[in-house]
């Protein structure tokens, strides 16, 4: 078998499927979790999801608390916890309609008054005025890099291959069968491909007929000086994420980031007019991305150990600026904290916020786990281990019909 992208979702497939005892070859055309697989915030969370996306969310946790014994690798893993904090009225009962909706799938989720949250957030500011918050304890995180490109290695352990630096440019066919990738000229031959590479997908699979109306979010991350104690949370403010990392320091990311206008974006212009209507904050629209190379020379080099993507992905100051600000004001023990490094990666959207993951029926041979929207970090072991179970016949452990990559024609 083929996998086509080294992301989280690629990985782990390779490492489930190799496991089992399946030849596997992966292609990433930059390196292992250089893209948004190892650039995003790196919560690993079951809660505020779209309840079509939960079981695969509680399966990954279930995952999530062996992996660091069976991949034999320091993940970063934490299972602290995570906290939306609610403002207002509307908050509160959005959060209880929520919890209890969630209650039907046996999530711990909780509801927090004012008096439980000071309590679980020692550091927040009295005049915050927080109303409540919801709370999932068996919610975690984990550092994205170190995850991701652990079950690679470890996946190469087991017989794995791999081909970096070099893109896939085509999918081949034969018969309405995947026969093979061509990569750099070359046809590497396969009786079942997994495409899984990220904001990429939509441009390999449309030769093929299969509608994937796939866009890019930019998003930044910015990583401070390590914090003076322990913040075991991971805690949701109205617009800003924020985590403490492995090494103390605290990363904050703020919800969205900019939509980077490229050729795609005149063809997929309607499936998202609605969204963009909803939500104007929360992807800005930036007609300047065509310059995007020569703007990132003048960005912070990104952290070592997040390798370079050929994409030139600049982080935003601005948000950046944004996420610091909000985590003063609920945090004032973070007002002086100081910005050691930022990044940004691009997210892979889809029009309805949830994934494609599964078989294509007019395509057979064909595998498909793209458009996670921002949240698919957490999700990456199940996602993989139901790759693995698909491409050997195996009935997956979740119900993953909803995220049919055919949906949307």
């Amino acid at each position: 078998m083929i996998i086509v992208g080294g992301g989280i979702m690629g990985s782990s497939a390779a490492y489930y499927a190799a496991r089992d005892g399946l030849r596997v070859l992966l292609f990433e055309r930059d390196t292992p979790g250089s893209a948004q697989s190892g650039r995003n915030l790196g919560f690993v969370r079951q809660q505020a999801r779209d309840f079509r996306e939960v079981p695969l969310a509680m399966g990954a946790i279930r995952l999530w608390q062996d992996l660091e014994r069976d991949l034999g690798r320091n993940l970063g893993w934490h299972q602290g916890g995570n906290i939306v904090l609610a403002l207002s009225e509307a908050d509160l009962e959005w959060q209880e309609a929520w919890q209890k909706e969630a209650q039907g799938y046996g999530l711990d989720t909780q509801l927090l008054n004012a008096a439980q949250v000071s309590g679980k957030l020692p550091g927040l500011a009295p005049d915050a005025k927080v109303k409540g918050a919801m709370f999932t304890a068996s919610d975690g995180r984990a550092e994205p890099a170190k995850a991701t490109r652990a079950f690679l290695e470890i996946a190469v352990e087991h017989g794995a291959e791999v081909i970096s630096g070099l893109p896939v440019s085509k999918l081949e066919t034969t018969a309405g069968h995947v026969t093979g990738v061509w990569c750099a000229g070359r046809l590497y031959r396969a009786q079942t491909i997994i495409c899984a590479a990220g904001a990429k997908s939509a441009a390999l699979l449309r030769p093929l007929g299969i509608v994937l109306p796939q866009e890019i979010i930019r998003a930044t991350v910015a990583k401070t000086e390590p914090l003076d104690a322990a913040f075991p949370l991971c805690v949701s403010c109205p617009m800003t994420g924020m985590r403490q990392a492995a090494d103390g320091s605290l990363h904050l990311s703020v919800a969205g980031g900019e939509y980077d206008v490229r050729l795609d974006s005149i063809r997929y212009a309607s499936w998202y007019m609605k969204v963009r209507k909803e939500q104007p904050d929360a992807s800005r629209i930036n007609y300047l991305s065509p310059l995007r190379a020569l703007l990132s020379r003048t960005a912070p080099p990104p952290l070592a150990d997040i390798p370079l993507t050929r994409d030139c992905v600049p982080p935003n100051p601005a948000r950046i600026d944004q996420a610091l600000t909000e985590a003063a004001h609920f945090f004032p023990a973070f007002a002086k904290l100081r910005v050691r490094a930022s990044w940004a990666g691009y997210i892979d959207t889809l029009p309805d916020m949830i994934p494609a993951i599964g078989t294509v029926s007019k395509t057979g041979g064909l595998l498909v786990a793209t458009g996670f929207s921002g949240h698919g970090f957490g999700l990456g072991p199940m996602v993989g281990r139901t790759l693995a179970h698909l491409v050997q016949g195996q009935h997956p452990e979740v119900d993953i019909s909803q995220f049919s990559p055919e949906r949307f024609g």
